[in-house]
């Protein structure tokens, strides 16, 4: 069957942790119980693994994958652990991926093979603007933009091409103040915004506010039980936690 990468960049755990919780809080206006769950992207399978305790959860990276041993051990302890995908799944989960992706239509479209019928793809990436601010701080040829410059509306649109049904998108800004450059540098180049580790500072104020602005875009939209030959209507741009969606 298709697979996918998952991304390999070491993007900031606590920023991938945080809109990970962020994301998993959707979750509460979706009555399922998925049996079989696919994590991509920046992967913390404890959150899942609570929210759905009987679930199964696969990831298409073989470096999750546990071991003979290490699952009788996680049996043994109740805890969740990794397979390998064999089959299709209920729920896609994708934190913070798609941003990676020079043609993120080819990526929606290998989520949408790896899904059964009204099953779920939910996911989260970083916005087009995303990091705008470093340019007060860094010479413009150290910085770096995001693969995917695509924004929610280009991405409802390749969500409805790909026949999912019912694509909702919804966006935030989280701003992260640090206290000094090491820490701005460190987090803007883990998350592929700057060439180097060592940028040429632009003449700044000592007194000078450091912030990283982060466009964080979230979505989910569903497979339908007939495949729609033709998307018609458009996005529906509205807040998540309006929509409830009931599993027959």
């Amino acid at each position: 069957m298709s697979t996918i990468s998952t991304v390999s960049n070491s993007l900031p755990k606590f920023l991938s942790l945080e809109i990970a919780k962020r994301m998993e809080d959707k979750l509460s206006i979706v009555r399922m119980e998925p049996p079989a769950i696919c994590h991509l992207g920046q992967v913390d399978i404890e959150l899942l693994g609570k929210r759905y305790p009987r679930a199964k959860h696969f990831s298409t990276n073989p470096d999750l994958v546990a071991n003979g041993l290490k699952k009788a051990f996680l049996k043994l302890i109740n805890q969740p652990y990794f397979e390998t995908m064999t089959d299709k799944v209920d729920l896609i989960w994708s934190n913070l991926e798609l941003q990676h992706h020079d043609a993120p239509e080819l990526l929606i479209k290998k989520w949408r093979e790896l899904l059964k019928v009204e099953a779920l793809l939910m996911f989260s990436y970083l916005g087009p603007d995303t990091g705008r601010g470093l340019a007060k701080y860094f010479d413009s040829n150290d910085l770096v933009s995001l693969p995917s410059a695509w924004d929610m509306h280009d991405v409802g649109d390749a969500l409805l091409k790909a026949r999912f049904s019912e694509p909702v998108m919804d966006m935030e800004y989280i701003t992260l103040d640090y206290e000094n450059f090491d820490l701005l540098v460190s987090d803007a180049f883990d998350l592929g915004l700057l060439k180097t580790r060592s940028p040429k500072l632009l003449n700044l104020p000592q007194d000078i506010t450091l912030k990283m602005t982060l466009e964080v875009v979230y979505g989910h939209a569903w497979t339908p039980v007939h495949d729609l030959s033709k998307a018609e209507g458009g996005l529906a741009t509205i807040s998540p936690d309006q929509i409830v969606r009931a599993k027959r």
